[in-house]
């Protein structure tokens, strides 16, 4: 019995430890965040704020298309095919505008330049795994942005200067 009780309390110690993947993401914001102040000691976490709303509303809306495609494809009339190319269109873009799933706030006080204690307010987005994808400061400018959302605005501008 009593090594039962060690086990089980070893098991919930271990559990009770590991960090959530908000507490992951509050501290790789604060990561970002920290290196770019005047004062870093001067920081205070005040909130965060994660919305995941329109990355929810989109996956149920993909799950509702895909239905209605499986059944458009059981009928072969005109109408049916358009409204299956329409479908498939919509799915596809709805994927695409879904890449940064999560968007929220964080907001912390610190000293500005003058000594004077300050609170921001910053925008991020996330991604599924709460991987920080871009933050911007209260005044729009981005502190952070995730090398593979480079990488791919950069393959973007190669295509457009191409194709012209």
């Amino acid at each position: 019995m009593k090594k039962t009780l060690l086990i089980l309390s070893i098991f919930f110690l271990i559990i009770s430890c590991k960090k959530s993947k908000q507490e992951n993401l509050k501290n790789e914001i604060e990561d970002k965040i920290t290196t770019n102040l005047n004062d870093p000691s001067s920081y205070e976490f005040n909130y965060i704020h994660l919305d995941s709303l329109v990355y929810m509303t989109n996956k149920e809306e993909i799950k509702i298309i895909l239905n209605d495609i499986q059944d458009l494809n059981k009928k072969t009339d005109s109408k049916s095919q358009k409204t299956l190319s329409f479908l498939e269109s919509k799915m596809d873009f709805l994927k695409l505008s879904n890449k940064n799933k999560y968007s929220g706030f964080f907001s912390f006080r610190a000293k500005n330049k003058f000594g004077a204690k300050i609170l921001a307010e910053y925008a991020f987005e996330a991604d599924s795994t709460y991987k920080l994808i871009y933050l911007k400061d209260n005044m729009g400018d981005t502190i952070y942005k995730d090398i593979q959302v480079i990488i791919e605005e950069n393959n973007k501008l190669l295509k457009e200067a191409n194709s012209k």
